[in-house]
């Protein structure tokens, strides 16, 4: 099967963008929950973004190497940089606010 016009590019870069968005899903909680408890627990949180960060990107990375390609990695670092700039926006709101009142 021959493909043409970057589909190869299209579905690499899909597929892993959409891993690497597993990968937070998996190791992360929100941002939204992040900007809840950043003042109490930014270190934790944002030491699993760091983690998650380098999963993403390693799968990228191996995924590059198998196929050849530079879009699984291209693909990664984007959504991984993504992903830390909306941890790091949600932990610089939450920081000086108190925690929600009715957590349990």
């Amino acid at each position: 099967m021959e493909y043409h016009n970057g589909s190869i590019a299209a579905i690499l870069i899909g597929v892993w963008a959409t891993f690497a968005l597993d990968v937070f899903s998996t190791l992360n909680s929100s941002p939204q929950t992040t900007e809840l408890f950043a003042s109490e627990r930014e270190n934790t949180l944002m030491h699993w973004v760091l983690i998650g960060s380098g999963v993403a990107v390693g799968g990228g990375l191996v995924a590059t190497f198998v196929s050849g390609k530079i879009y699984p990695v291209i693909a990664t670092v984007a959504v991984a940089g993504g992903m830390y700039c909306a941890y790091t926006h949600a932990v610089s709101r939450g920081k000086d606010q108190p925690p929600p009142s009715n957590r349990s």
